[in-house]
């Protein structure tokens, strides 16, 4: 007996099946056991039996960058610290399950007031139904004086004291996926760029930045880094970096370099650095290149100044809710550009997975695949970026969220 049998649904595989207009699938053991066209064969059944009506299935939604777990404890909750920043976080990633988004990028950078050790963030995560992932990483915050902060380091904010080796190679180890470990430039956090003058300018020569690469790729893991400009991709590049986060302000010439070095490309349309965010024309642009792209929120986070595609508010902290709207534009420019909706939702499903769970295969709805699925009237981003849309959320095969 399966654990899941759905029924009558426009199954999007995203995968080579392709798209089953009138499909089924079923799940067992937190697995995809079986898909295909028509009505389910008699003897195929399942403890719960969901008759979807013709709704869209598809994978669930990946954020790949995401800070529920830290800034956006205090940004969004006002929490200092203990058990209420534990709670925040948890509130944050059910919103974000809410939401549709099966998996999160979580960070751990280091905070100047909050202290929550580094396991802490796996255990929670652990106790939720999410497979979201944790990267930790070192953070330049680029005030006058500037200043850095380390998930080694939670609740201290330091100046011009590099890490040590051992401090970077704990970073590497812990890290489950490769998220902003580094910071390549300043970031202007959540503040005004009139209040942060370091913001954009850069903070690793080539030397140090081989020597920590080195110390993530020793240690078997991918590296992440947060990144801006030219100048600053290229070095990430040629010091044999693996995914950069952000991009923004990254020429086509980057791009090229990327798709021949296999760097993958977080893009964050809405907003994350100093400079204006990677705009739909341009992400198209690094696609036809062969950039392995996904599209994030970076939550809770107020849209640049200059992203005028997002149809957001100056100064709105977009979270989990907003996700779509942040990512809208961008799909739907792709398709209007000849882009199949298949492949367009591949960079908020089935890439962002493959950034958060770097090991785990592609999550796709094919067999053997995991049971994280959302059903929703209308296509994600595509067609609606109302969450209210996505009417269930199903993780590890068992319904979590239904609004049917």
């Amino acid at each position: 007996m399966n654990d899941l049998l759905i029924k009558n649904a426009r199954l999007w595989t995203l995968d080579e099946p392709g798209t089953i207009e009138n499909g089924w699938l079923t799940a067992k053991d937190g697995l995809i056991t079986a898909i295909g066209g028509g009505n389910p064969p008699p003897d195929v059944q399942g403890e719960t039996v969901i008759d979807a009506r013709g709704k869209h299935l598809l994978p669930g939604l990946a954020d790949c960058h995401t800070h529920l777990m830290e800034y956006a404890t205090a940004e969004v909750h006002r929490t200092r610290g203990g058990l209420a920043q534990e709670m925040a976080a948890i509130s944050n990633l059910l919103t974000a399950m809410k939401c549709g988004i099966a998996a999160t990028g979580e960070h751990h950078l280091g905070h100047p007031v909050l202290d929550m050790p580094m396991e802490r963030y796996k255990e929670q995560i652990a106790a939720t139904p999410m497979k979201s992932a944790v990267a930790y990483g070192c953070c330049y915050l680029g005030f006058a004086p500037p200043v850095l902060v380390s998930a080694t380091r939670p609740g201290v904010a330091f100046g011009g004291e590099p890490l040590t080796e051992e401090e970077y190679r704990k970073i590497a180890r812990e890290s489950e996926f490769p998220g902003e470990n580094i910071f390549l430039n300043y970031t202007p956090a959540n503040a005004p760029l009139e209040a942060v003058p370091y913001a954009g300018k850069a903070t690793y020569d080539r030397e140090t930045l081989q020597k920590i690469i080195h110390i993530f790729h020793s240690e078997g893991k991918p590296i992440g880094a947060h990144v801006e400009g030219d100048d600053s991709a290229r070095l990430f590049i040629e010091c044999g970096g693996d995914v950069i986060h952000h991009g923004h302000q990254v020429s086509p010439e980057m791009g090229r370099m990327m798709a021949e070095q296999g760097v993958k490309l977080v893009i964050t349309p809405s907003a994350g650095t100093s400079k204006r965010p990677t705009s739909p024309e341009e992400a198209l642009g690094f696609y036809r290149q062969g950039v392995f792209l996904a599209l994030a929120s970076d939550s809770y986070i107020p849209p640049h100044p200059e992203a005028n595609w997002i149809p957001l508010p100056p100064g709105y902290l977009a979270g989990p809710e907003e996700f779509l709207k942040i990512v809208g534009s961008t799909l739907r420019y792709f398709v209007e550009q000849g882009v199949s909706q298949e492949e367009a939702l591949r960079l908020i499903t089935v890439n962002g997975r493959k950034i958060i769970r770097p090991l785990e295969g592609l999550a796709t709805l094919t067999p053997g695949c995991p049971a994280d699925m959302i059903l929703a009237d209308r296509l994600p981003a595509l067609e609606t970026e109302e969450t209210e849309d996505i009417k269930t959320v199903i993780l590890a095969g068992r319904v979590q969220v239904d609004r049917r």
